[in-house]
């Protein structure tokens, strides 16, 4: 865990995974130093798949495994061209109907939503097959089992 203001608790960590295709994938996240070594993640992830907000890892050499499953999923939004005002908004408050909220890098070629368990996998998927209608180039997929 790289150090923060608070480096006893609060920093970033480097998540590594290996996508099904093979691709290498690493992210830097916020996270907060538990006990045991553990991590809890303060941010979800755009591109490494896995994690949401909330979830406690342990971090190897090979990646991170989740210990235990936070209170979120994270679907992550794709796009070419890059996410626009409109289209941010948009997912922004489609998102925070259900509980959740919206990230996205400077150049918004991805975005993530971090969104309650609670709200349910049909309300997210009916979310985003409006977002398909609203945005174009867009592709999206659950970035949590």
């Amino acid at each position: 865990m790289t150090e923060g203001p608070d480096s006893d608790q609060y920093g970033h960590v480097r998540l590594t995974t290996v996508e099904p295709d093979g691709q290498f994938i690493t992210e830097v996240l916020p996270a907060k130093a538990l006990p045991g070594g553990l991590v809890e993640l303060l941010g979800s992830p755009g591109l490494v798949t896995g994690a949401a907000a909330g979830d406690v890892l342990v971090l190897r050499a090979d990646g991170f495994h989740v210990v235990r499953r936070g209170p979120n999923n994270t679907v992550q939004v794709y796009a070419d061209p890059p996410l626009d005002e409109h289209a941010m908004a948009w997912l922004a408050k489609a998102f925070e109907t259900v509980g959740g909220y919206v990230e996205a890098p400077a150049e918004r070629q991805f975005a993530v939503a971090t969104v309650p368990t609670a709200a349910g996998r049909e309300i997210v998927e009916t979310i985003m097959a409006e977002a398909g209608e609203q945005i174009p180039g867009m592709e999206w997929q659950f970035g949590t089992a």
